[in-house]
C-alpha cells in the first residue's frame, strides 16, 4: 500500500481560499493536509511534527528556525528576509497597483491617497507600483503616515488634504486605496460616521477582494481580485514538483500569481468630476456602450448638442465622449475574455461593435495587442 504524504499548510494569517486551493491539489495527489487555523497552535504544532512537505507564510521566528534546521520541501507565501534557498509563490504586487491605478483613472480619479506601508514588503510592493502608474497618467498620491493612526488623525490628515485644495471636507473628491481589504473597510466606516460620501467624497478601493468583509458592509467594496484561492493552487503544484524531483530543497526563486481583475462595486461607483452633466453622461455610457451608441446617441440622451458635450468633457474629464464609449466596450471584451469561451463573433455583438474587425482593431489600441493573444496569455498565466 502507498504511503500518504503528509502535508501542512501554516499561515500565520488564515485565509480559507488559499486553503481551498490547497485542498485541491491535495485531493488531486492523494495528500493528507493538514491546516492549524490558530497562531498559538502554529507555534507548537512543528514540536512533533514529522511531514513530507510544508506550505508556508515564513515570518514567526520560531518558524523559520525550524524550517532552517530541518531540510523538508518547503513553498513559502511569503516576502520575509530569511536566506533560506526555497522557492516562492506571492501575489503580483506590480500588476495590482496597476490594475488600481487604472481603475482610478477610468473613473476619472487623478487625486488618491493611501497609507504608509507599515514596512510590510507585499505592501511596499503595491504602493510602490500604485504611485508609478498613477504619476505615469498623470495622477498624484498622497501618502499619510500610518504611525499611531487613529480616526482623529486620519480626519484631520483629509480636511489638511481638503484645505490645501481649497475646499471643505465635504466637498472632497478624491480616492483612496488600500493595501487590502480590512483596511479598506476600516476607511468606509471612518468616512460615513464623519458624515463623508462613499463614494462621492471618497471613492475606496482594497486588495484581496474578501467576500466575507464586503458582506458585513453598508457600502459594497470593489477590490482588486488577488485570487488567493489560485495562489494556493500555484503554491501546491510548485510543492508538488518538489515532491516529485526528491528534492528537499530548490532555487529561491519567485513566481507571481497575477491577480484575476477589479471587482466593481459601490464604493467606486461615482466618476470624481464636478459637472453632473459630465457624471449623468459617464454613467449612461456605461449602461448603454453595449448598444452600438456613438458620441452623438449620448448628447441626444442627455439633452444637449454634441458641441456642448464635447466640452463639457474637455474641460473635467480625461477623455472625449467617444473615448469612454471605445474604452467602455474594450473593457467589457477584456472581461468575456478572461470569463468566457466565447467567439469574437459573440462578443463583438455582446459589446456594441459592428464587426470582428472594428473589435479586434479598438481593442489592439487600447490593450496594445489582439484579443486572441490576450486570451492565450491569460490561459499560459493561469495553468503557469
Amino acid at each position: 500500500m502507498l504511503r500518504r504524504k503528509h502535508i501542512l499548510l501554516l499561515l500565520e494569517w488564515y485565509d480559507y481560499r488559499i486553503h481551498r486551493g490547497v485542498a485541491q491539489i491535495a485531493r488531486e495527489n492523494g495528500w493528507q493536509l493538514n491546516c492549524p487555523k490558530s497562531f498559538t497552535h502554529n507555534e507548537g504544532i512543528l514540536n512533533n511534527w514529522q511531514g513530507d512537505g510544508c506550505i508556508a507564510l515564513l515570518q514567526c521566528t520560531q518558524t523559520l528556525e525550524y524550517f532552517r534546521t530541518h531540510k523538508i520541501p518547503l513553498v513559502d507565501l511569503g516576502l520575509g528576509d530569511h536566506n533560506l534557498s526555497i522557492p516562492r509563490v506571492v501575489t503580483d504586487n506590480e500588476a495590482i497597483g496597476r490594475l488600481a491605478a487604472e481603475h482610478f483613472r477610468d473613473h476619472g480619479y487623478k487625486q488618491v491617497f493611501a497609507l504608509t506601508a507599515d514596512g510590510i514588503k507585499m505592501y511596499e510592493e503595491r504602493l510602490q507600483a500604485f504611485i508609478n502608474h498613477m504619476e505615469a497618467d498623470g495622477g498624484k498620491v498622497t501618502v499619510f503616515d500610518s504611525a499611531g493612526r487613529t480616526e482623529s488623525k486620519v480626519i484631520q490628515e483629509l480636511h489638511d488634504l481638503a484645505q490645501a485644495q481649497g475646499r471643505k471636507m465635504e466637498e472632497l473628491s478624491v480616492g483612496f486605496f488600500a493595501f487590502q481589504d480590512t483596511a479598506a473597510a476600516e476607511m468606509i466606516s471612518i468616512c460615513l460616521k464623519n458624515n463623508l460620501r462613499v463614494p462621492e467624497n471618497i471613492a475606496v478601493l482594497g486588495v484581496d477582494n474578501d467576500d466575507l468583509v464586503n458582506q458585513g458592509l453598508s457600502v459594497g467594496l470593489s477590490s482588486v481580485d488577488s485570487d488567493q484561492e489560485g495562489l494556493g493552487l500555484t503554491a501546491a503544484r510548485t510543492l508538488q514538483k518538489l515532491l516529485d524531483s526528491n528534492s528537499s530543497r530548490s532555487s529561491d526563486s519567485i513566481l507571481r500569481h497575477p491577480p484575476s481583475g477589479v471587482v466593481s462595486r459601490l464604493s467606486t461607483d461615482c466618476y470624481a468630476v464636478a459637472n453632473p452633466l459630465v457624471a449623468n453622461a459617464l454613467h449612461w455610457i456605461k449602461d448603454n456602450f453595449y448598444h452600438g451608441i456613438q458620441a452623438t446617441d449620448v448628447a441626444e440622451a442627455m439633452g444637449v448638442t454634441q458641441q456642448g458635450l464635447q466640452k463639457a468633457f474637455a474641460n473635467c474629464y480625461s477623455k472625449s465622449p467617444g473615448q469612454e464609449i471605445r474604452h467602455q466596450r474594450t473593457h467589457a471584451v477584456a472581461h468575456l475574455l478572461q470569463t468566457t469561451e466565447a467567439n469574437l463573433d459573440e462578443i463583438a455583438k455582446n459589446c456594441g461593435y459592428y464587426s470582428v474587425n472594428s473589435l479586434i482593431n479598438s481593442f489592439r489600441a487600447e490593450h496594445g495587442t489582439t484579443p486572441g493573444n490576450y486570451r492565450k496569455r491569460l490561459k499560459l498565466a493561469s495553468n503557469a
